[in-house]
């Protein structure tokens, strides 16, 4: 009888063969669950979301790491939504893993309507993913960045400060000779000079000496090891620029300071429309002989091109040696963004400089002022970096409104940005002059270390240090530049007055002056501050008397870079010492004129410096209109009141106004306001000052003025 049973290992090939036809293959999987759809919907929707954030977060002021760290959670992100597709489906109950999927629908097909949902569903957890992602990071860095740049109290410490890199090779490149056949073509050397400069600052890893402590050595004689020791230097870099036609040719060589051996040398010679490519290939000459690895960004910012428009060029360089501000300069920047509209530099100096001489004329050119705003909007359009249009913002901010915590907080956008040493620079002096003193001295530290021997910035650092109670840093700061370069001879005065401030040794700062005089070249500065000092004060005024300088001369007996006590113009300190020496009918004559200039300068500009109505106030008092005088006292005292000029102008005005009581013989009135102005937060040493100047001395004796002396 047949055995109709069947074969035991039969049904099991035949299990086996099921099986493996009925289980998907890993690919399959993939697919099934929508693994592989959800990588592309998300890869796309990341990558569309790193490109937003790379153009538009820094148009917002938020900071460039931001950015990066979308990038980096974004690319964290994939794997997670991979794994979570993976492991989870979507089911008419709900979200379940894919294991309780299965053994629930038990093999059972999908229907085309949940099957359509399950892929709408997939692909909008996709893109949500990523976009959610984004969309909480920008926010939060967005109101973040809003925040501390409204909030007044963040201006106090500031987001950041510059990071003092140590760096291995420094630099300083010389002012090029002209050799061109035209000597009219040495703006065109300046150009090169100024160009070569730019671009190696952009060589992060090189510390590149600035233009204005290089031009210090123009046609110098002294031996190259001497210049490098001045300027702190590893290599100099010098040559030569020779423009003929259409050609120019530069010629270069990179030094070695201590054996004054040369490194490298090379002459490039190019049709003058192609020289930028001269510019580019020295600066990578010259990292590649320093061995300074470029980054693929340095490349492109050492090879941009500022302008391909040679006649718009020169110029801009003709503009760039013309006086600053200057109605010149203003029309050559003018005609080189008409030629190339495209051109930032030129719209970058026609801001700046139409900024700056828009304040100086007492903001009263309306047409200067839509001249610069629209230089503005063409920064903005034209700026190779959204932090330098923040920084000319912040530049057109301060002078036309006198905005300061407006400014700073453009400033603050700007400075993230490392390289951008000029929004660095400017945010210390605003810092400065809102008082905050600490903010500022990384700032200045920075500043100087990349420009030894720009005068301003080692004035401020020295005020910094003063202001800190840091005599002896500030000491050093003024011995290293002596040492450097001992024809320096305005840092003698700076260093005798730092040594009064500290001391408060009158006659001692008396000798020290004295001993320099003769050093200035026919300065009459130093000798007037000895005799006022001195009670000299017939010799004082022969002094005044010679300046050449009318309304604008600031005569102040420390040296401390707009943080010491001073009398506006030539008239109204004549005023005071005829009134000191009682001559009626001269010292109010001298106020009769002095008041002229200060009524044109308030009358035209509605925001002027404070201190302009203080020392109309003392005409005021001096020709004995006291209604004027108070009047001016009220409009001083609401200035001061604002944030912008309380730090810089509230004791300096308070003492004005203390004069105007003493010249009305209100003494009493007169130490009340001393009093108060002792107790401000202010830049001056109000007890030093004091003791220097001689219209206080009548108030001697009293023991509540004796008593401010001491303070």
């Amino acid at each position: 009888m047949e055995d109709d049973s069947p074969d035991p290992q039969s049904s099991k090939r035949l299990s086996e063969s099921v099986t493996s036809s009925t289980s998907p293959s890993f690919w399959s999987e993939l697919k099934r669950r929508k693994v592989m759809r959800v990588g592309i919907t998300y890869a796309v929707v990341a990558w569309i979301a790193i490109q937003v954030s790379a153009t538009v977060f820094p148009q917002l002021g938020i900071p460039d790491w931001a950015a990066r760290l979308v990038t980096l959670v974004l690319l964290i992100g994939f794997p997670i939504a991979l794994i979570i597709t993976w492991a989870f489906e979507l089911t008419p109950d709900g979200i379940k893993t894919t294991k309780h999927a299965r053994e629930e629908r038990g093999g059972s097909p999908v229907s085309k309507k949940q099957q359509r949902k399950r892929n709408w569903m997939t692909i909008g957890f996709a893109a949500a993913v990523p976009t959610v992602i984004f969309g909480a990071l920008a926010l939060i860095f967005f109101f973040r960045s809003n925040r501390d740049a409204s909030d007044p109290s963040s201006l106090a410490s500031g987001p950041m400060s510059p990071e003092l890199v140590e760096f291995d090779k420094s630099i300083a490149v010389l002012p090029l000779t002209n050799m061109s056949p035209d000597p009219d073509n040495a703006f065109f050397a300046d150009g090169v000079h100024e160009e070569i400069l730019t671009n190696l600052a952009k060589i992060r890893k090189l510390l590149v000496i600035g233009r204005t402590s290089t031009l210090q050595y123009r046609d110098t004689v002294k031996p190259l090891k001497q210049i490098g020791s001045e300027l702190g230097v590893k290599y100099l870099l010098e040559g030569s620029v020779q423009r003929a036609g259409d050609q120019v040719r530069v010629t270069v060589q990179l030094i070695e300071t201590e054996s004054e051996g040369h490194i490298w040398a090379e002459s490039y010679t190019h049709k003058l429309d192609d020289f930028f490519a001269i510019i580019s290939s020295i600066s990578k000459e010259i990292s590649g002989e320093l061995q300074t690895v470029l980054s693929p960004e340095e490349i492109a910012e050492i090879e941009r091109r500022p302008t391909q428009n040679q006649e718009a060029y020169d110029l801009y360089l003709k503009g760039l040696q013309a006086d600053f501000g200057s109605p010149e300069a203003l029309t050559l920047f003018e005609q080189a963004v008409e030629l190339d509209p495209d051109f930032y530099e030129a719209w970058h100096r026609l801001l700046v400089d139409g900024a700056i001489a828009f304040r100086h004329n007492q903001r009263s050119d309306q047409t200067l002022l839509a001249k610069t705003r629209y230089a503005l909007s063409q920064v903005k359009r034209t700026a190779p970096h959204p932090s330098v249009y923040f920084h000319d913002e912040a530049i057109l901010a301060y002078n036309e409104r006198n905005d300061m915590e407006g400014s700073i907080r453009l400033l603050l956008k700007a400075a993230q940005d490392p390289d951008n040493y000029d929004a660095q620079a400017t945010l210390a002096w605003r810092y400065m002059e809102m008082g905050k003193m600490a903010e500022a001295l990384p700032f200045l530290e920075a500043a100087i270390r990349g420009d030894p021997l720009d005068f301003p910035i080692i004035f401020r650092i020295v005020s910094c240090y003063q202001r800190l109670g840091m005599w002896e840093k500030g000491r050093a700061q003024i011995q290293r530049n002596l040492e450097r370069r001992p024809d320096l001879i305005f840092l003698g005065p700076v260093l005798a007055s730092l040594n009064y401030l500290q001391a408060g040794d009158r006659d001692a700062y008396i000798e020290a002056l004295k001993s320099l005089r003769g050093r200035d070249e026919g300065n009459s500065h130093i000798e007037a501050v000895v005799a006022t000092v001195s009670r000299d004060l017939s010799r004082a005024l022969e002094l005044v008397d010679d300046s050449p300088v009318q309304n604008t001369y600031d005569l102040g007996f420390t040296s401390s870079f707009d943080f010491q006590f001073s009398v506006r113009s030539r008239e109204s300190m004549k005023a005071l010492i005829w009134f000191e020496l009682g001559n009626r009918e001269q010292w109010q004559i001298a106020a009769e004129k002095a008041k002229v200039g200060f009524k044109d300068i308030v009358a035209m500009d509605p925001i002027a410096d404070p201190d302009f109505w203080s020392n109309l106030a003392i005409c005021h008092a001096l020709t004995g209109e006291r209604d004027l005088m108070e009047k001016a006292i009220s409009e001083v005292r609401a200035k001061t009141s604002s944030a912008n000029w309380q730090y810089r102008r509230g004791d300096l005005t308070e003492m004005h106004i203390a004069i105007c009581y003493l010249v009305l013989g209100d003494n009493d009135k007169a130490i009340e306001t001393l009093e108060a102005a002792s107790k401000m937060d202010g830049p001056i040493f109000l007890n030093r000052e004091l003791d220097l100047w001689f219209i206080f001395d009548r108030l001697r004796g009293d023991p509540r003025f004796d008593a401010l002396l001491e303070v």
